[in-house]
């Protein structure tokens, strides 16, 4: 027992008071070192009897908690008893008594009270000494969570950031090994505090990132083995010389997406429960980490990453003058598997291609997944020539394997581009979009092809126009640069009618020019842009009435606005059009949405579905350009909408062409049988507009008429003259 922090002196008055005819006191330690004598004592006589004690150590006692009294010559009898007695290695407290002290009992009694006395506070002070450290663990544990950052946005960021964690964790634990393993086996190490480094280091991540991440994505839960020997879990693992603890990742699913782990040689201290609750703190924070700049379903970095490796690779390429290769790949006909079965079987087989991709990778090439069935690798010092195989050994892999599910088997493909990175590519856009060209003239070609971009190739270079405007069109809705113009559609029947105007869409390019629909709208529906475009077309047009025109005046007009057949496939945009419609307090039956008989055509349960969903809120609904399919009469009744909108391919030959003439008017009585009410595009001049009123089309639209405008400049002709007719 150490006697160092406590204050002795204060227990020499009750010794003195219990043991009034004592020579002196004294303190030893538990090998016969005076450590304390009272100020009261004849230290000379007491000095002497620990002597004589020393001498032969029958004087002192081992583990009795009874005093122990024993002659010293003339100093008198020497009394000890351990302060502990529980603990052979505590102190001892010694009392010297004069020749003629007879009453050992008392003494004895006197020697327990002080005894205790010191015990009592010994414990107090190793108590207190305990929870200092404990406190001052929990602090480093504290300061140890609040240091690494784990609210990262950028790939470089995380990757610094998983970095500092895995050091972190090693410093702080000692651990000799420190891993974190994710689920496309790419590991980040560190060797911790430990001089020595681990023996057997390799083995010990090679089981990491097979056997040991197996049982963790099995159990879901941590691994704690202190004794390999004595392991008895499943998967089994191979005999290990350490003891760790691996601790899972999850994603926001409860998926397993990696895991953390620590190791220590054998002959190390036990891993104890708070290793295991700090470890799991800090999978945590790697998990969230992970999960911004890796892909939960296949484990692959994102497109963020990607790009960073690209960035990276391009500066190589130009400094040491050498090649790469880059890989986009498109799984083909992905959505035949998620119809037919579920997004489940969906996402298993894009786990499945992605493995397959994987197996054909060395470990210094770099995959991604760029965003749903799409697919990215960078292959370093690699030639077109030997991207292109690798490519075809990809393809051939994955359409071979096939996929089964539920009983049923799918033919699986890949569409591969293959792009190659030179010292004078000018920017990974460009690299990018090379190799996603060659892929979209893959699929173009019939899927389950390998194309490799050629600067030469005509057909590449046009469909690298169309994909540039990727791009274009983003930085278009971010930077608000479309703009909203309008056309009359004119009563021909009624000039009293309710007039209608449709809703046309503009770009001003970085030029400042106003680009027409047909340059860019091709590429956004191409790329999936268009629910974007239409949602930003329906917004503000909304703004544009409720900030420009009094309610009266808003619900004196129809207003017609495209629709696009990807927003009639978008379950959002229902609930999408109803909130603006609420907010910009505008009724719903001045709205008029115009879906193109092709539209509707492609998926025409869904059409209906969708047309039938908006009108029961009291929207209108015109099928545009009526005539073009071949079934169109048949259909028709299957659609239940307000307006037919004649293709203005009949209408503008329906003064000299007598079968334009007989389409236009059959499309009108059938209209008209069915209640509805058609509308003739393309009214160049009076002579079409007169032959439309006699065939008794209702609404005209076309430059004979008005020539399109912007919107605002409608906006203040229509005031005033609503305003003065008392509207």
């Amino acid at each position: 027992m150490e006697f160092r922090d406590l204050d002795l002196d204060r227990y020499a008055p009750l010794m003195r008071r219990l043991m009034p005819d004592a020579i002196g006191f004294a303190v030893c330690d538990s090998v016969g070192l005076r450590r304390w004598s009272s100020s009261c004592s004849d230290l000379s006589k007491c000095a002497r009897a620990i002597t004589v004690l020393n001498e032969n150590r029958e004087g002192w006692p081992e583990t009795a908690t009874t005093m122990v009294c024993r002659a010293v010559g003339e100093a008198g009898f020497a009394h000890t008893l351990r302060v502990n007695g529980t603990d052979p290695a505590a102190g001892v407290l010694l009392v010297l008594m004069p020749a003629d002290a007879t009453d050992d009992s008392k003494i004895g009694d006197s020697m327990s009270i002080v005894a205790d006395c010191l015990s009592s506070e010994s414990e107090f002070l190793n108590e207190l000494d305990s929870m200092a450290a404990e406190l001052s663990e929990r602090y480093e544990e504290l300061n140890l969570i609040y240091i690494t950052e784990d609210n990262v946005k950028y790939f470089d960021e995380g990757q610094d950031a998983l970095r500092k964690l895995v050091q972190n964790t090693g410093r702080f634990l000692d651990t000799g090994l420190v891993a974190l393993v994710m689920t496309d086996r790419n590991v980040t190490t560190s060797q911790g505090n430990n001089a020595v480094p681990m023996a057997d280091a390799e083995r010990i991540l090679e089981v990491a990132t097979t056997d040991l991440y197996e049982r963790v994505v099995f159990m879901k839960e941590a691994v704690i083995l202190n004794d390999p020997a004595t392991d008895t879990g499943s998967p089994r693992l191979p005999k290990l010389k350490c003891k760790l603890i691996a601790d899972p990742m999850f994603d926001e699913n409860g998926a397993v997406i990696g895991m953390l782990m620590i190791a220590n040689d054998p002959d190390s201290p036990d891993f104890r429960a708070s290793d295991a609750k700090l470890l799991r703190v800090m999978s945590r924070k790697a998990a969230r980490i992970i999960q911004v700049n890796y892909d939960s379903l296949t484990g692959m970095m994102t497109r963020h990453g990607f790009e960073y490796h690209l960035e990276t690779a391009l500066y190589v390429v130009r400094y040491k003058r050498i090649g790469h290769c880059v890989l986009h790949i498109n799984l083909d006909r992905v959505h035949v598997v998620n119809d037919s079965c579920s997004h489940h079987a969906g996402d298993e087989l894009i786990r499945r291609v992605a493995a397959q991709i994987r197996e054909h990778l060395g470990d210094g090439d770099i995959v991604a997944r760029l965003g749903g069935d799409q697919f990215g690798v960078l292959m370093a010092d690699c030639s077109r020539e030997r991207g292109q195989e690798i490519a075809e050994r990809i393809r051939e892999s994955v359409n071979k394997a096939g996929f089964t599910w539920d009983k049923r088997r799918f033919d699986v493909s890949v569409s591969i581009g293959v792009a190659g990175m030179a010292p004078e590519s000018e920017s990974i856009v460009g690299v990018v979009g090379a190799a996603e060209v060659a892929c979209n003239v893959a699929k173009d070609n019939g899927r389950n092809r390998v194309e490799v971009y050629e600067r030469d190739s005509k057909m590449l270079m046009r469909r690298r126009e169309a994909a540039e405007w990727i791009g274009h069109l983003h930085n278009a809705l971010r930077e608000d640069r479309f703009l909203l113009y309008s056309q009359t559609i004119e009563p021909l029947q009624d000039q009293n009618g309710t007039p209608h105007t449709e809703i046309l869409l503009r770009l001003r390019n970085e030029h400042g020019q106003i680009l027409d629909p047909s340059e860019f709208l091709p590429a956004a529906e191409r790329y999936n842009l268009m629910p974007a475009i239409d949602r930003w077309v329906v917004r503000n047009t909304l703004k544009m009435l409720a900030a420009n025109l009094p309610r009266r005046v808003r619900a004196a007009n129809v207003w017609a606005i495209n629709l696009s057949g990807q927003s009639i496939g978008d379950g959002a945009f229902l609930e999408f059009v109803k909130r603006e419609v609420a907010q910009a307090d505008v009724l719903p039956e001045n709205i008029c949405f115009e879906i193109t008989e092709t539209a509707a055509v492609a998926d025409l349960e869904k059409a209906r579905r969708f047309v039938q969903a908006l009108k029961e809120h009291g929207f209108k609904f015109a099928l545009d350009d009526f005539g073009t399919g071949l079934s169109s009469f048949a259909y028709l009744k299957t659609l239940p909408v307000d307006y037919l909108k004649i293709d203005g391919a009949f209408v503008k030959e329906i003064a000299d062409d007598p079968v334009s003439e007989s389409m236009v008017a059959a499309i009108t009585q059938i209209g008209h049988v069915m209640g509805l009410e058609t509308i003739a595009e393309f009214v160049e001049n009076d002579e079409v507009r007169q032959c439309l009123v006699t065939l008794g089309v209702t609404f005209g639209q076309g430059f004979g008429i008005e020539r399109p405008r912007p919107m605002i400049e409608l906006m203040c002709d229509l005031t005033p003259q609503l305003m003065v007719s008392g509207l």
